[in-house]
Order: structure tokens, then C-alpha cells, then sequence
């Protein structure tokens, strides 16, 4: 398995993009749980089926990744 450092914006790019996506999924799953309570839908989602244990555990992973020590270059405009 390769093994790549990401710089700490790159990393935070990637956080950001996770608590959206966990966001939505736990907002999709919140719908749906609430339609099969009420009778609008025969199927019982569990957070699983949305992904979101894999998301929360790729999270933790993430907060254990390596950043690189080395200061980001700057980009000029």
C-alpha cells in the first residue's frame, strides 16, 4: 500500500469534503427514517446503508494521517 503525505490544506480539503458528504448522508438517512415511521416508505434504512460508518471510521483515519512538515508554498495572484 502506497503511504503519501498530504500538506495540512490538502488534508483539511479533504475533511471539509467528509463532514459534508457525512452531512448529507445524515441528513438523507434522517428522512428516510422518518418516511418509514410515518408509512410513506416499506423499507427500514439503517445508517449503514447510507455509508455512514465509513465515513465516521475514514474520518479517524484521516485524523491519524501524516502532514507534511514542510511550509506550503505560496501562490501569488
Amino acid at each position: 500500500m502506497m503511504r503519501e503525505k498530504f500538506s495540512e490544506s490538502e488534508v483539511n480539503l479533504i475533511v471539509q469534503g467528509l463532514d459534508l458528504l457525512l452531512s448529507e448522508k445524515q441528513e438523507a438517512h434522517r428522512w428516510a427514517d422518518e418516511s418509514y415511521r410515518f408509512g410513506g416508505s416499506e423499507i427500514a434504512y439503517t445508517e449503514s446503508d447510507f455509508g455512514i460508518p465509513q465515513i465516521m471510521a475514514l474520518q479517524g483515519k484521516i485524523d491519524g494521517a501524516n502532514v507534511l512538515d514542510e511550509p506550503e508554498s505560496v501562490v501569488s495572484a
